[in-house]
């Protein structure tokens, strides 16, 4: 079993893995207001998102949806997505992966 006692000692890093087994991995991200989180991609498995702070736009396939701190979404395996910080202080977000996907 692997534990991340505090998600917030990890704040400022761009990504950092906390946990990993065969099946999940568990990240956090911080991602600058006005910058992205990478390419827009998709993955081979499903991939859960929670925004702890910020502001988060979401698109996933043809639909945009905007996170505060608090909001999750659930992206299906093969869904076309891109996730961008809008509001005025970072996004600071957990991501899971399952299966691991890095």
């Amino acid at each position: 079993m692997e534990v991340a006692p505090d998600i917030y000692a990890h704040r400022g890093k761009f990504f950092e893995v906390l946990a990993q087994t065969e099946r999940t991995l568990t990240a956090v991200m911080t991602v600058a207001p006005g910058e992205t989180a990478g390419p827009e991609e998709e993955h081979g498995g499903d991939q859960i998102l929670f925004i702890v702070e910020g502001r988060a736009r979401v698109r996933l396939g043809g639909d945009t949806l905007e996170l505060d701190g608090g909001g999750l979404v659930t992206i299906p395996a093969g869904t076309r997505h891109h996730v961008t910080s809008v509001g005025q202080e970072p996004l600071f977000l957990v991501t899971i992966y399952a299966p691991p996907a890095y």
